[in-house]
Order: C-alpha cells, then structure tokens, then sequence
C-alpha cells in the first residue's frame, strides 16, 4: 500500500519480507531521519505502534503490530555508518531501546543542534519545520490512537510528517553547525544519548520522585524507598503504571504510620481493601524489614547547601557573563543557563549542566578560570568583557 502525504509517497511495511527489502536498501544510506509513534496510558511500558522512517530516496511507515521480525531494523538502528536524526530523542530512544534492547547509535537530535544555533528554548517540532521550510504542519490528529487498526490515511499521512520535514531540517542545521563551528559542542552530547544507562530505571533512587517524600526521613525514608522498588517491580511484571499499582500518597502514609498489622493497613486512606487482601503481606513485610536494616544504610535527602552573600554576588557576576556569552553566541540565556545552574556551578561544580557537554565548551570552562581568579571582567563602551588577568 503506497499512500502521500504531501511531497512524497510513502510505503506502508506491514510484512517481513517487505521490511526486509526495505531495510536493506536502507542500509546503503548515510542518514535517516526517525519517528515513533506510541500508547502508554494503560501500560508500564510503550506500546509502539508505528516507526517511521525517511532517507534521501525512501519514505516509509513501518507497522510493528503486523510484522513478526524487526530483525532487519534492529540491526540498522546500530549500523555506524547510518546516522539516526530526530527530534527530541528521548522517548523515541528509550521505546526503541525497550523494544530491541539496543539503543540507536550514532544519532543526531535537531533539538539539541537547534539550542546551540540560537532557535528558541527547547523549540518545538512543528515550530522549527515551519521555521525552516516553511511549512505549517497540521495538529488534527495529535490524539489518534496509533494502535488501532486499520489507520486512516489522514493519521498516516500526519505520522509521515514527522519525518518527511526532519531531513530537510537537519541538512540546514548541520550546514549551520558547520559553518559556525559549533558541531564539536554536541558531540557529547550526542553520543551520551546512546547510553543505556540513561533508559534504565535505578531502583534505589524511585524515592526521590515521589511527591511529599521530603517530609520523611529515617525508617520511614527506608520504607518509602522500599514500596517505591516493590512497586516497580510489580508494574514491571504486570505491565501496568505504577500509578495503578499504588499512588504515591498511599506509599507516604504507610512509611509515615508504618502499620503493623491488617487492620492497621486497611485504614490507610485509598489504599483498596483489594489491594490489601492481594499485597497486604507483602506491605507488612516490608514495613517491618525497614527497621531490621543498619541505620547507617537508610537513604538521605541531599544537604540543602544555601550560598552565603559573598556566593550570591558571585553569582550575579557570572550570571551577568552567561548574558554575555549567550548574546555573543545568539542563544537565549534560558536555554544556555539558568540561576540553578549557576549555583550549582558554585556549590558543586560536578552537579551543574554548565560543567557538561556543550553548555562547557561554550560557557563553562570560562566560568570556572573567573572563579579561580584566572580571568577578569572589564567594561568597554559599556560592555562588560571577561579577560586574563
């Protein structure tokens, strides 16, 4: 089935053998460009439910759904001589990651290239294709549901919009990179998004998500760090949110009241008597194995570190710099630092974005010579400059 969206038919590969054909003339490219369609509402984890793929001379939308071996493209998505290009990578690398156990490499994210060539703080895709092309992409179908069979032609033809424009908008950015010599910056980057430690989940760092979680501490910091696994790990199995499994304000009020029996556990607000009767030992357990562990084990929240008024005022200096660099580089201050960063700079330089990747190369290596004393700020025609001393 070949349909067209706009500029160029596509194929839609709902088989193995067309899939197969595909990805090997694919595999003679340089670059492609890749999107993802997927549902999580009622899962733990993404269901894919389309791929789409657009290189030079090929357009297609592949169905996961109908094809039994993703093989070939599994294969492709590690090839070293075809360059990935997306938008905003995160999700689309962590579902194909989840999918075939790989994570796409070597890639390239037109989001990131587009921060460090002076577009707007985290710019949208529609926003950087019409900026671009020209091209004023449709919204219409933004809820569809990508696991129903069969799609409409319409849905079809926005899903290939992804990446029927994300060609054309990494060839202008790449050029752009080239010219001005900024491709180097994020190439870290870059590459640190194919890390697979990125997509896996630390089982023992789930408190720090939960919200109200600063109001505990101690055993009962142990507890919630406890139920936060336990759930985990029951959503993994069951394929379900974790949400589903237990919200958040359950897992607060048994770490704070941390019942000792059936009754007790019962009482806690919205935790269902079903979930009681199914999971109501498993939870006792866990409250009482809290107290079995060395104290000296229980997680900690992180030292609130405060900066005293020498600190603040630095601060405000090398915030005044970041405007600086960020004018001279046309990149808007939000998007190459904020005052948290700046902080972060100060208090613990291995905790700030700015002693990271390209936010390094441009600002941070800089900022850091300035408060060592190895740089100074003068005033020309009421600009200020940052010089060696």
């Amino acid at each position: 089935m070949t349909n067209s969206g706009g500029q160029q038919d596509y194929a839609y590969i709902d088989d193995d053998a067309r899939l197969e054909a595909f990805c090997h003339e694919l595999g003679e490219a340089s670059y492609c460009a890749i999107d993802t369609e997927f549902i999580r509402e009622s899962t733990y984890y993404p269901e894919l439910a389309l791929i789409q793929i657009a290189s030079d001379q090929l357009l297609a939308c592949i169905d996961p759904l109908a094809i039994t071996d993703l093989g070939p493209l599994a294969e492709l998505l590690v090839k070293d001589s075809l360059l990935k290009v997306f938008h905003s990578s995160s999700q689309d690398l962590e579902i194909l990651y989840q999918k075939f156990g790989k994570v796409p490499f070597p890639v390239f994210d037109t989001q990131l290239a587009a921060a460090v060539l002076g577009y707007s703080h985290q710019i949208s895709y529609a926003d950087l294709v019409q900026q671009v092309t020209g091209v004023q992409l449709e919204k219409k179908h933004t809820r569809a549901n990508w696991m129903r069979r069969p799609l409409s032609r319409d849905e079809l033809d926005y899903a290939m919009d992804d990446v029927r424009y994300l060609l054309a908008v990494y060839q202008e950015l790449d050029g752009r990179l080239e010219s001005t010599g900024r491709r180097a910056w994020i190439a870290r980057d870059l590459q640190a998004m194919s890390d697979t430690d990125n997509y896996r989940v630390d089982l023992d760092q789930l408190w720090k998500r939960l919200r109200g979680v600063q109001k505990l501490k101690g055993e009962k910091l142990q507890i919630a760090s406890d139920l936060c696994r336990w759930r985990e790990q029951q959503a993994q199995q069951q394929n379900r949110p974790r949400r589903w499994i237990m919200k958040d304000d359950v897992i607060i009020e048994i770490a704070r009241q941390q019942p000792a029996d059936t009754g007790a556990l019962s009482r806690i607000p919205e935790l269902s008597d079903k979930s009681v009767k199914r999971h109501g030992e498993k939870l006792l357990k866990i409250v009482s194995a809290a107290g079995r562990i060395d104290a000296s084990q229980w997680p900690r929240h992180d030292k609130m570190k405060t900066l005293n008024p020498e600190q603040m005022a630095l601060g405000d200096c090398l915030m005044g710099l970041c405007r600086m660099f960020a004018d001279n580089n046309d990149i808007s201050l939000a998007t190459l630092a904020t005052r948290k960063d700046i902080d972060n700079l100060i208090l613990n330089q291995k905790s700030s974005r700015l002693t990271q990747g390209w936010r390094f190369v441009m600002v941070g290596e800089q900022l850091l010579e300035f408060i060592h004393g190895q740089s100074v700020i003068s005033v020309q025609d009421q600009a200020i400059k940052l010089e060696p001393r």
